[in-house]
């Protein structure tokens, strides 16, 4: 009976000082990972600071007053560690599968090094497969969500151009008109208004069109492009003064389709004159086409559509 209880005594000594030989193995490298995992978490984060003051200096103080009997590494090991957990909570939480995944792959390498995988062969093996299969996870779904926070990006930059530019363009087809008359007049005389402004008569005037307006608006002056059909066009102004102050849209040039948004400005048809001397002149300036107009988000509106004048 003694020699049992002997035997037992022991056994639970040989437990104890296997467990403390493994606690003193583990203990450097439990801190080393801790940091690791904290200067990354910390890095994925924005270097973000609470969790430091709160959660790392909080720690501390908890483990000098609780663990005074506890090693100086494991008493710095929980604080990392809770720094870590906390800064994780501002990062995309398949960063933590990544993460997971990397400690997984680092330990099972550790132990097919000194394993050799002669002993646990298929649970090291399986763990190195379980971390790179993480990695791989974490890495592909960060990835599809990068490119899904581009692309919302993206989307707002687009809207707020699109307002941006609506809030821009002339809020009534008679204006549009105008305008382009006046780019095509200020080109005339050299185009010095535009170039006060930073711009150009040309740029100005193809603003008001779409893509697919410019294209047509080009293709019929057999133009390379908007700018050049523009430069065209603007080759035909006689008068570059009467051609803006004399300018008339007459009320029936303008037509509005049942959706309201949608127009159709006969600018084939412009007529010059004055108020006081109604006697016929001859035009100071070309026709410009038929524009097909839609209203932008509301407010002003853009040239979607080109036919040149038969």
């Amino acid at each position: 009976m003694f020699d049992r209880m002997a035997e037992a005594g022991e056994r639970a000594a040989a437990r104890e000082r296997r467990r403390a030989a493994v606690e003193r193995g583990v203990r450097y490298p439990a801190l080393g990972l801790a940091l690791f995992l904290t200067l990354a978490a910390w890095w994925l984060s924005g270097w973000q600071m609470w969790p430091w003051l709160f959660g790392g200096v909080g720690g501390m103080v908890v483990m000098l007053l609780l663990g005074r009997g506890v090693p100086l590494a494991w008493r710095l090991t929980v604080p990392l560690l809770v720094v870590a957990v906390w800064l994780l909570t501002y990062v995309d939480p398949w960063w933590w599968v990544v993460v997971a995944g990397v400690i997984l792959f680092a330990a099972a390498m550790v132990a097919a090094v000194h394993l050799r995988l002669r002993t646990r062969r298929w649970q090291t093996l399986g763990t190195l497969a379980l971390g790179l299969a993480m990695v791989t996870a974490g890495s592909v779904m960060l990835a599809v969500n990068a490119a899904e926070e581009t692309r919302q990006t993206q989307d707002a930059l687009n809207a707020a151009h699109a307002e941006a530019v609506a809030r821009i363009l002339p809020r009534t087809p008679n204006a549009l008109v105008w305008n382009l008359v006046v780019r095509l007049s200020d080109q005339a005389t050299g185009g010095r208004q535009a170039a006060a402004s930073g711009t150009s008569a040309a740029a100005d005037f193809c603003f008001h069109f779409s893509s697919q307006a410019a294209d047509a608006f080009a293709t019929a002056r057999n133009a390379m492009d908007c700018p050049g059909a523009f430069l065209a066009l603007a080759a035909e102004v006689t008068n570059p003064r009467d051609y803006v102050t004399r300018l008339s849209v007459p009320g029936s040039a303008v037509k509005f389709e049942p959706d309201h948004i949608t127009s159709v400005v006969d600018a084939c048809h412009l007529t010059f004159g004055s108020i006081l001397d109604d006697t016929p002149t001859a035009a100071p300036g070309p026709q410009l086409g038929e524009l097909t107009l839609r209203q932008q988000l509301g407010q002003g509106h853009l040239v979607i559509g080109y036919r040149p004048c038969t």
